[in-house]
């Protein structure tokens, strides 16, 4: 009888042992962007543990990488069926709908990253894009400002701000954020630089 439970026991370990490598081979894949081998790697540790919401995000991931982008979004919305406010899921799912040009959407998803995460100055950022897009001035200068207070070393915020202070005329606050986009190195400011801090 002891026997059957030190052998059930060592069975298991072996088991989790096992899957364990498995996710990590798949991680392996991934960073050296095998992604098809990765996505074949994450498939077979979800067959073993189908609620681990790291190894479904990363094979949407890897779905995404290859193209395969409704794939990638059934992987990203398991995950929030299973977390809703998983920020990673949810900013993917945002950008995505942001490539799309589908901004009401993608506000809804980086809000949703906000609630798991509100100091999260990429979701801010994307917000704020998505909401510029939709023609909420203020509330994409509110994005802008509050991903700035949170990471003073975001260039794109600095510059998406300073393209909104440009469009209200506010010439000299636009043409300092645009500067700044440019001392954090975006490539883009140099241009608006010339075109409007002259």
């Amino acid at each position: 009888m002891n026997f059957k439970i030190i052998f059930t026991g060592f069975f298991f370990a072996f088991i989790v042992g096992c899957s364990n490598e498995d996710s990590s081979k798949a991680d392996q894949y991934f960073a050296a962007g095998e992604y098809q081998k990765a996505v074949l790697s994450y498939t077979e540790y979800i067959n073993l543990n189908p609620s681990h919401i790291k190894s479904i995000y990363n094979r949407g991931r890897a779905y995404e990488e290859l193209g395969q982008v409704e794939k990638a979004l059934e992987d990203y919305n398991r995950v929030l069926k299973l977390e809703p406010e998983n920020v990673n899921a949810n900013l993917s799912i945002g950008k995505l709908n942001l490539k799309k040009k589908d901004y009401a959407n993608a506000a809804f998803y980086f809000d949703n990253a906000l609630k798991g995460n509100s100091d999260n100055a990429q979701a801010l950022l994307l917000k704020g894009r998505a909401n510029h897009k939709l023609g909420e001035v203020q509330q994409a200068m509110d994005d802008y400002s509050n991903a700035i207070r949170i990471d003073k070393d975001l260039g794109e915020a600095y510059l998406y701000r300073g393209a909104l202070k440009v469009h209200l005329k506010q010439s000299k606050g636009a043409c300092s954020d645009l500067k700044m986009a440019k001392n954090l190195q975006v490539a883009e400011a140099e241009k608006l630089i010339s075109q409007y801090c002259q």
